[in-house]
């Protein structure tokens, strides 16, 4: 049995896409429950393949499903209200995956007391192992609050966060696997350098990032504890860890978080008026 009895999505880009495969993946809805709209016949015939209904036309969205995600650039959004203002009622839920869009644009750009949240996931959410990041807009319902956690907690991680924090939200969860997929490639090419095939190299490096991701979730232990276990007096990992050191791999990754979260904001001041 579904959890909901349809959903929508206005919007079926990359991440409308995955998240439709994780949430079909975790049983929580069926394909033929979920409604799509999008511009691109690319974007639809993703849907479509998935078997959920899609059309061109955005009101068909909101007159199918109650429970809507906005899953559309922020510069896109006044041209989407002023298709579905008309058409919204209390009995919508409306949930915007946009970086930089607040509930407060959300909210005086839809009728008065309308139900908003506001999310921040990240592609993992296909296989069931991403994080949302979600903030309520002040007219949402007690269940409403329990709707969306039971939803998104069955395609990974999902938990409350104060709104000004969303833009970090941005940066580390939602850009956060770009950062390690760049990471896990970089192990793989040392690899590959030292002598191993491409194949192996990227399936162990990618082996290694989860594994040491499941330590530090499962152990309880500060990473820094858990690299030191890893480095013996004069050893081959501290000499590596010497290098990263030198060459600021700290430093680079806090200030992608840095730079990433200026940008959410940047978008989040402009992008909803002009360009993202």
């Amino acid at each position: 049995m579904s959890l909901i009895p349809s959903l929508g999505f206005i919007g079926g880009g990359k991440a409308a896409q995955v998240l439709a495969k994780g949430l079909l993946s975790a049983g929580v809805i069926r394909a033929n429950e979920i409604f799509a709209s999008a511009p691109s016949e690319r974007d639809l015939n993703q849907f479509r393949t998935m078997g959920c209904n899609v059309t061109n036309d955005n009101k068909t969205i909101m007159k199918e499903s109650n429970f809507v995600f906005l899953a559309i650039k922020a510069k896109v959004f006044p041209e989407v209200f002023k298709d579905i203002s008309p058409v919204t009622t209390r009995n919508h839920i409306l949930a915007s995956i946009a970086a930089g869009v607040t509930l407060d644009y959300l909210q005086k750009s839809l009728p008065g007391r309308s139900r908003v949240v506001r999310m921040m996931l990240n592609t993992p959410v296909q296989f069931r192992e991403g994080v949302t990041a979600v903030t309520f807009g002040k007219f949402t319902r007690d269940d409403d609050y329990s709707l969306v956690h039971e939803l998104m907690s069955k395609v990974g991680y999902c938990f409350d966060v104060e709104e000004d924090l969303m833009d970090v939200m941005t940066a580390l969860t939602g850009g956060g696997p770009a950062y390690l997929y760049l990471a896990i490639e970089a192990l793989a090419d040392g690899a590959v350098r030292a002598g191993l095939n491409r194949q192996e190299a990227m399936k162990l490096a990618a082996k290694t990032c989860a594994g040491a991701a499941k330590m530090v979730l499962e152990s309880g232990q500060h990473p820094g504890e858990l690299k030191d276990a890893v480095c013996s007096a004069g050893g081959s990992t501290i000499a590596g860890i010497n290098a990263l050191e030198e060459c600021g791999f700290r430093g680079a990754l806090m200030k992608a978080v840095n730079a990433a979260t200026e940008r959410a904001k940047e978008l989040g001041e402009n992008g909803k008026l002009s360009k993202s």
